[in-house]
């Protein structure tokens, strides 16, 4: 809903979804989009910015890594709000240093809860302590999903 709220096209890639409508709400009003899913290349290659929403991988792999940053758009951005280890550390550094990426920023970091120093001294990096979900929003639908699974097991 942010990113629809600062006039972005939103696209996404996931390999479990097909093509469909997304419907969030934004200041109490309801909306439905159409969110068209694309190949992640694609997605990389043609997007200003990128954020990473992902379960950690049980083989505890990168789902960005050196191939995925370079297969994106020079001057890009990336955000990583998922897990620590699902955008490759070094492969990020590396994409800021040399340009590449105009800045990413983290809300999770490989050395959680105390971040390499590399890490938090980069200047094209905006960095938050693991506390993305502690929105309003977010902490209301935690406890909406948390009363359905109570109620669920009744």
């Amino acid at each position: 809903s942010y990113a629809l709220g600062c006039g972005m096209n939103v696209v996404a890639h996931d390999p479990f979804v097909s093509d469909g409508d997304v419907t969030v709400t934004v200041g109490g009003q309801t909306l439905t989009i159409d969110c068209p899913r694309l190949p992640l290349t694609e997605l990389l290659s043609t997007s200003d910015m990128v954020s990473v929403h992902v379960p950690a991988q049980a083989d505890g792999s990168a789902v960005i890594g050196e191939a995925e940053l370079a297969a994106m758009k020079p001057g890009s951005y990336l955000v990583n709000a998922a897990r620590g280890g699902s955008v490759d550390e070094d492969a990020l550094m590396a994409a800021l240093n040399s340009g590449h990426l105009a800045g990413a920023g983290l809300d999770v970091f490989v050395g959680e809860p105390s971040p390499r120093a590399d890490v938090l001294a980069h200047d094209k990096l905006a960095l938050t302590p693991h506390i993305g979900a502690a929105t309003s929003e977010a902490q209301d639908r935690i406890g909406l999903e948390l009363a359905a699974q109570i109620a669920a097991l009744a």
